[in-house]
């Protein structure tokens, strides 16, 4: 049976994939501090959204379900890569935040330096799994083409470079937008476009505006979500430089946007990106 909901792809694919994430990391780490302290992050209650859309997109060009879990190495490599960020992210020189998600950020449970090796492991992780994929080499090549440009100091690190060096200066909109384009959407639009990839769809200009206005707009939900915290009062956000009313009508035009860049693409079951712009309705 067809899935048509970005909701009822989770529910279906979730439980295998987080089956996945946990037995091939407690089958490869040996070391048993650094697993669980890898372990600890991985399983911090994340929604699974990068990794998730990767197989969304792979499914919508034509993979079967189940020859989903061939794709399982690459989603997961998505997953620890974010994972590690979220880690180091957290670190004292970095945000200094001691909570993650509700629980204790990973160097407050194990301490700076096993925090920091945990980052460390699930990086270099990530691309061992992409490099023993089931997936030919030309799909492996681009996945680790993809995944390293979107990810390193052409995407998500300069932009926590620029996080971390400008939070004394107020920073102008477009400086906001290309800080948050590369530390947040830059890793969202490697997923959405390294599913393309891997599954042989070929990568139109829809796509690619799609994935970008999607990852944009993912943080711009997420500084929404934080304005009423206190935490954020202080730091470059969309709410605190042009309010939230703005930012919530940016927001909208993002995902209208987005809606439809992808209804553009011709041979592409919609269903499942179309469904999950819903995600910013909640």
């Amino acid at each position: 049976m067809e899935i048509k909901k970005f909701s009822d792809f989770c529910e279906q694919i979730l439980p295998d994939f987080n089956q996945f994430l946990n037995d091939r990391l407690n089958s490869e780490i040996k070391q048993e501090t650094l697993k669980q302290a890898m372990l600890y992050s991985v399983n911090a209650g994340g929604k699974r959204v990068r990794p998730m859309l990767f197989l969304a997109v792979a499914y919508s060009s034509g993979v079967k379900l189940k020859d989903l879990p061939k794709y399982f190495d690459i989603a997961g490599a998505i997953e620890l890569v974010h994972t590690y960020s979220l880690i180091h992210d957290d670190l004292p020189e970095m945000d200094d935040s001691d909570y993650r998600r509700g629980k204790l950020s990973n160097h407050k449970k194990f301490g700076v330096g096993p925090a920091v090796l945990a980052g460390d492991g699930l990086l270099t992780q990530a691309f061992y799994w992409i490099a023993k994929s089931s997936l030919n080499t030309d799909k492996r090549m681009a996945a680790v083409r993809i995944l390293s440009h979107n990810a390193g100091p052409m995407g998500m690190v300069a932009g926590q470079m620029t996080d971390i060096t400008m939070e004394d200066k107020v920073l102008s909109e477009s400086e906001l937008t290309t800080l948050h384009k590369e530390k947040t959407a830059d890793l969202l639009m490697a997923a959405i476009t390294m599913g393309a990839f891997c599954a042989d769809h070929e990568l139109s200009k829809n796509l690619v505006l799609y994935a970008q206005d999607v990852g944009l707009a993912f943080q711009l939900k997420d500084d929404l979500d934080d304005c009423g915290d206190g935490e954020d009062a202080d730091k470059n956000t969309f709410p605190n430089l042009i309010g939230k009313k703005a930012t919530e009508t940016k927001l909208n035009e993002l995902v209208k946007e987005a809606f439809n860049a992808v209804l553009k693409e011709d041979k592409f079951d919609k269903n499942l990106l179309v469904s999950f712009l819903d995600y910013f309705k909640e």
